[in-house]
């Protein structure tokens, strides 16, 4: 019925007519009324679908298309028709081309086709090539060991390069050579040329290159001969089979390039696999620009458009790919000479005329904006045309492998534009999954998908890279394979998906987001797959964010990986992204019905991530009296939200009302997720820090107990002022290792996040250095030095926590037993007080003195000791009062410096006051002042107040009480039943 008008081409290889056949046959049982109505259904130009209609070519992409918008499944019997047809016509083609005994018979006029090099195509100066550039001239001065070929992803500039290298030849006096060899025909006429042009008799030339003789072995006979030296360059060379003898390699000294000593033959092309080229060629990677490089073509090209800066971001966006840097500052450079008045539509037109303006438009236009660059002038084919444009460029790479028969690359290639332009983890790709959503032949042939991969990567269209975690991958843990496309590469790919039938883009989204469900299945909680997820993320959020919502089951799977890609993020603190992400999926679930499971799970986070105060507290109750209603009270969603509507109510809400909610939560998870769930630890984090925050500390050290005893997870994924807390208590308990490890690990995940400046980065390193101190290592040197170095440095400083932190470094200092140096630390703070005009009686000055009379005391300065403890205690005791703490301190001080001195009178006289102090303080059964007494009879007795029979009987009754009562210092009695001892035995 809509059977197009034309016959089958009757001239079309039997193969290709079989199959134009079976696709009119599709036409005509879908009810289409012409070629143009299918291939507005299929995506495609009308005349791509009638040259598939009429047998002359149809390459499997638009096959594919053409049975999509008829509703017929794909299969591998489709595959094998499209791909026999076009080997028919390679075939006939090769057949043509071999009987042809004069090519250059066929042309109609004069030909025009010459074998110099385009110079007036090199732009004014080349740039990012001079390493290159410089290796390729000393190979041209000494020819004869390779050829030298150039490789690289299409738009890299393989062939400036050649052409600059060029230009320096004939500057030299060389011969110069140019043969495009994207072309065989061409590349053959070209070839016959240079050989004539060398002294090739034309007969001879007509036998070689009618197939009887060889026309290769001519062609190097005469190009060994030469007199004068010469440069061949065969340029886009991207199937290099055309290069190679038959069933031979190009490189191997038989085909149409070789080796010589008078002459050097270089080779531009998008593959780059040794195994292709041989051993007689030398390889060099043409890959993208560095920014700065990229910048200068900016301002080479379009200099008033922007400052440098403004076009290295330009350049950063786009790559550093060459033509794309040339298009755009070539569009620049039109604009400002008043190309692009007049817009379609008759709309207010925004003429482009700075980096900045073309950065901020490409993110919508992307390949389209850039093609505008080449301009409109006539180029020499369509094929040169194709080259020039970043939207069809590449496509001529995926036209050849689609002519090799490898008709899946083109599939890939669709496939990996879904996601971000960063390393994409090769175990991502799944086959069985592309063929399921029909992006693929089903079954699929892993072969062929397999050696249309590495076809990708000899082009240069795809980059295979070995990624180790940037967090740290342990020695033995191996890097992650990963593919990695270039960006500007990815949107062109991206635009053809655009652009494809509704069917087509449905397999190729399909098979992204189901690709990416099986990657999100790894728990983003867990730290042990953070490197993973560190790979993962980019590729989730790029497709959260861009993944069209005309199949809601699609939508919803791809805002679930979404949902783990926020976990992950939360969990490692990216908090930015964090925002940005909860944005992306909030906007996305607007297509999800209100009470779908996924959309109540989205309004959590985003809540958490973008709502504060009495939004977010209203937020959270409404989404709680759904979720309650739809998931039930103990659906791990539902305990999600109320342990987040309980804490934000923790600071101003009801606070019995608050603990009891958090109890009932921390239960609930205990039950449903299990004592080991990280969800169930911040809820007894939350706990902690409530009962904390009410001054209930018991409260609080019994659920920081509980964390560090019953939580058996990872501490890395609770946050850190919980990890903190847990550190002080493990200080307070003595497990001072166990806390060094917690504080580091806090310290190293704040230098990653950039926070190496934040009030909670110093105070924790004052924590590490207090740890390290008590510890007596030698770390805490280095550790209270740089506690020091962070408050000299901080913002606002603040004298008062400085002079505070040189004070705990001579703390460390007087640790480590460098009593010396603790002195001179000791001093140096007090020199700074005082003339920063501190009062002799200020507290952290006494501090300062009394810890310089301890090291004169240890270095044997007793008396000096004596006397400057004796000051501090009397400056105490005028300030705060004879029975304040540290007075109270100080003069124990005092009584211990008098006994080491052997001044028991001194001793008596001052143990006399200390425990009529702690008398007033603790009363008579209190374990200091019992311990004071303890020693006020041990004073009296060395001052012979007391007989020996005497001073025993007391001795034994402040030691019994001092068991009564409890609470005495181990150390305590341990000294006092020793000093007993030695009193009886005759020796105290």
């Amino acid at each position: 019925m809509g059977r197009p008008q034309d016959p089958v081409d009757p001239d079309a290889p039997e193969e290709a007519r079989a199959l134009a056949e079976r696709l009119r046959d599709a036409m005509d049982d879908a009810g289409y009324n012409g070629v143009k109505e299918l291939a507005e259904a299929a995506g495609k130009a009308a005349g791509t679908v009638s040259d598939a209609l009429n047998g002359k070519r149809a390459s499997w992409e638009t096959v594919k298309a053409v049975l999509g918008a008829c509703d017929v499944r794909v299969s591998s019997e489709w595959s094998a028709r499209c791909e026999a047809a076009a080997q028919a016509r390679r075939q006939r083609g090769q057949r043509a081309r071999s009987v042809r005994d004069d090519p250059a018979a066929e042309q109609r006029g004069p030909g025009l086709y010459s074998i110099r090099p385009p110079i007036g195509e090199l732009p004014t100066r080349v740039r990012g090539r001079d390493g290159l550039l410089r290796s390729l001239r000393e190979t041209l001065a000494a020819p004869g060991e390779h050829v030298e070929v150039l490789h690289g992803l299409g738009g890299c500039g393989k062939t400036t390069v050649a052409l600059s290298l060029a230009r320096d030849a004939r500057e030299r006096g060389y011969t110069v050579f140019w043969v495009p060899a994207d072309d065989h025909d061409r590349m053959v006429t070209a070839l016959r040329e240079i050989a004539l042009e060398l002294g090739a008799d034309e007969e001879e030339a007509a036998d070689a290159w009618a197939g009887r003789a060889s026309a290769t072995d001519l062609l190097w006979r005469h190009l060994d001969a030469a007199q004068r030296p010469w440069l061949l360059v065969l340029d886009n060379a991207d199937d290099p089979t055309r290069l190679a003898a038959p069933d031979r390699v190009p490189g191997d000294g038989t085909g149409w390039v070789r080796t010589s000593g008078t002459g050097l033959t270089v080779v531009t092309t998008r593959v780059g696999s040794a195994e292709v080229w041989g051993g007689a060629t030398r390889r060099h990677p043409v890959d993208v620009l560095p920014a700065d490089d990229g910048a200068d073509i900016l301002i080479d090209l379009a200099g008033n458009a922007g400052t440098e800066a403004q076009a290295r971001l330009l350049a950063e966006r786009l790559g550093g790919l060459p033509l794309a840097l040339r298009l755009a500052g070539a569009y620049l450079a039109r604009t400002a000479s008043g190309v692009g008045l007049l817009r379609r539509g008759g709309g207010p037109s925004k003429r482009i005329r700075t980096f900045d303006a073309y950065l901020e438009v490409l993110g919508d236009l992307g390949p389209e904006l850039l093609d505008r660059g080449a301009g409109g002038g006539a180029a020499a084919d369509t094929e040169h045309l194709h080259r020039r444009l970043i939207s069809r460029t590449w496509e001529l790479s995926l036209d050849l492998l689609d002519e090799q028969g490898l008709v899946e690359a083109r599939p890939l290639m669709r496939l990996l534009s879904c996601f971000a332009p960063e390393p994409f983890p090769a175990d991502l790709l799944d086959v069985d999954i592309a063929a399921r959503r029909g992006l693929l032949s089903d079954p699929p042939a892993l072969e062929r998908v397999d050696t249309a991969l590495t076809s990708l990567v000899d082009l240069s269209l795809v980059e295979v890279v070995d990624v180790a975690d940037s967090a740290g991958t342990p020695e033995d843990e191996e890097p992650v394979p990963c593919l990695r496309v270039h960006r500007v590469v990815q949107e062109s790919n991206a635009r053809h998906v655009r652009e494809s039938s509704k069917r087509e883009r449905a397999a190729v989204w399909g098979t992204a987001v189901d690709m990416l469900a099986a990657g999100a299945a790894c728990e983003p909680e867990s730290p042990g797959n953070w490197t993973w997820w560190r790979l993962i993320s980019p590729h989730v959020i790029a497709v959260v964010s861009r993944v069209e919502d005309d199949s809601t089951e699609i939508l919803r799977s791809a805002v679930r990986s979404g949902i783990e890609a926020f976990t992950f993020l939360v969990f490692t603190h990216q908090y930015e992204t964090v925002l940005a992400l909860s944005a992306v999926l909030h906007t996305r679930c607007e297509a999800l019905d209100a009470e779908d499971e996924v959309r109540l799970t989205v309004r959590n986070r985003h809540a958490l991530a973008a709502m504060e105060d009495d939004e977010q507290k209203a937020e959270y109750a409404d989404l709680l009296a759904t979720q309650r209603r739809v998931l039930g009270e103990e659906h791990p969603e539902t305990l999600m939200t109320r342990h987040n509507l309980a804490a934000t109510n923790s600071l101003d809400g009801d606070p019995a009302e608050v603990e009891s909610e958090l109890r009932a939560v921390l239960w609930a998870r205990r039950r449903v997720l299990g004592p080991d769930s990280p969800y169930t630890a911040f809820t007894q984090g939350v706990l902690a820090q409530f009962m904390q925050f009410r001054g209930d500390k018991d409260g609080a050290h019994a659920q920081y107990d509980a964390l560090i005893d019953d939580y058996r997870g990872e501490r890395s994924v609770l946050d850190h002022h919980s990890r903190h807390q847990i550190a002080h208590r493990l200080d307070e308990m003595g497990r001072f290792p166990e806390a060094e490890v917690e504080y580091r690990r806090i310290l190293s995940e704040l230098e990653e996040a950039g926070a190496g400046a934040t009030g909670m980065y110093r105070d924790l390193v004052r924590c590490l250095a207090v740890n390290l101190r008590k510890q007596k290592v030698p770390e805490a040197r280095a550790e209270s030095l740089h506690y020091v170095s962070l408050t000299e440095r901080a913002e606002p400083f603040d004298d008062q926590t400085y002079y505070a932190a040189l004070h705990m470094h001579g703390d460390a200092l007087w640790a480590l037993g460098a009593h010396t140096d603790a002195e001179g630390v000791y001093l140096g703070v007090l020199e700074k007080r005082r003339s920063g005009g501190h009062d002799e009686q200020d507290s952290a000055l006494l501090q300062d003195r009394k810890c310089l009379a301890h090291i004169w005391e240890e270095t044997g300065r007793g008396r000096r000791a004596t006397e400057e403890m004796t000051a501090v205690y009397e400056a105490y005791r005028d300030v705060l009062g004879p029975d304040a703490e540290r007075t109270r301190s100080s003069l124990a001080c005092v009584c211990h410096m008098l006994r080491t001195c052997g001044d028991w009178e001194g001793a008596e006289r001052w143990y006399r006051a200390l425990h009529e102090s702690e008398l007033r303080v603790f009363g008579e059964d209190h374990a200091e002042p019992l311990m004071s007494r303890f020693r006020l009879v041990w004073a009296r007795y060395e001052n012979g107040a007391l007989e020996r029979d005497g001073a025993l009987e007391e001795m034994e009754r402040a030691v019994s009480a001092l068991l009564e009562v409890g609470g005495a210092r181990q150390e305590w009695t341990d000294s006092a039943r020793e000093r007993i001892e030695k009193i009886r035995a005759g020796n105290g």
